[in-house]
């Protein structure tokens, strides 16, 4: 197919698929077109597992079990400046 190319490692497993966007066979250029979103949509989805780890790592520091007890502390009220 011309505009894509197949590396193979030692053992003959396909190991780097390259995608010649300018030189695409069209009747190729819906396929990749759903591999390139698929692609990137796990590359979001990465991204979001990543960012959800490092905030819960973030929030665990900040709110750890050594976390004084506020409970006994009066809550802030706004009174009226008439």
């Amino acid at each position: 197919m011309q505009g894509i190319h197949v590396i193979n490692d030692p053992n003959g497993n396909p190991a780097v698929l390259t995608i010649d966007l300018h030189n695409l066979d069209p009747h190729v250029s819906p396929l990749v077109t759903g591999l390139l979103e698929l692609l990137q949509n796990q590359t979001e989805e990465t991204e979001r597992a990543e960012w959800r780890a490092a905030t819960h790592v973030v929030l665990n520091r900040a709110y750890s079990d050594d976390e004084p007890d506020y409970s006994d502390v009066p809550a802030y009220t706004i009174r009226n400046r008439s």
